[in-house]
């Protein structure tokens, strides 16, 4: 079995991570936003967003390796809104990612923005991805009463608010 461990991402990573965010938002969001969008999801479409993420340092991006192998990676950092807060961008695994895995990278993720002085970590996610509520509430997260209508790709999608006290 190969060696599981967690650092921080690097721009040489960001190829291999905009494949494995392409590969996941196609089959995470397929039914909840068209297939138009899904079929730009691609891997240049995604290195745009993580290229920058990666060198202003504005983000911080930890990365779970099997051995050489990028796995998950989840994008976090202050939360602009309430500086006290952090605030949870995105995570992304792929298929083959176990529950104990992603808990390893999210726990890592909490012990860095606690270690920057916050005091709870916010995510939003939405309402109708069961898969993904379910994950963060097995992780210790639960929602907090607040829900917005986004824009996003293109429509409204509907999310909700989850926090975990730091």
């Amino acid at each position: 079995m190969d060696e599981l461990h967690i650092r921080s991402a690097s721009l040489d990573d960001v190829a291999r991570l905009a494949e494995l965010k392409s590969t996941y938002v196609r089959s995470l969001y397929r039914g909840f936003i068209s297939q138009d969008i899904l079929n730009r999801s691609t891997p240049d479409f995604h290195a745009a967003t993580l290229r920058p993420w990666l060198a202003d340092g504005t983000y911080r991006v930890a990365l779970l390796k099997h051995g050489e192998a990028i796995s998950s990676y989840i994008v976090y950092g202050t939360n602009p809104e309430a500086p006290y807060n952090g605030l949870i961008y995105e995570g992304v695994s792929d298929a083959m990612t176990t529950v104990e895995e992603k808990r390893m990278l999210v726990d890592y993720c909490l012990n860095d923005l606690r270690s920057m002085g916050h005091t709870a970590a916010y995510l939003w996610i939405l309402t109708d991805n069961f898969r993904v509520r379910y994950l963060f509430e097995t992780l210790g997260f639960r929602p907090d009463g607040e829900r917005q209508i986004r824009q996003m790709f293109g429509q409204e999608l509907r999310i909700a608010r989850y926090v975990y006290s730091l």
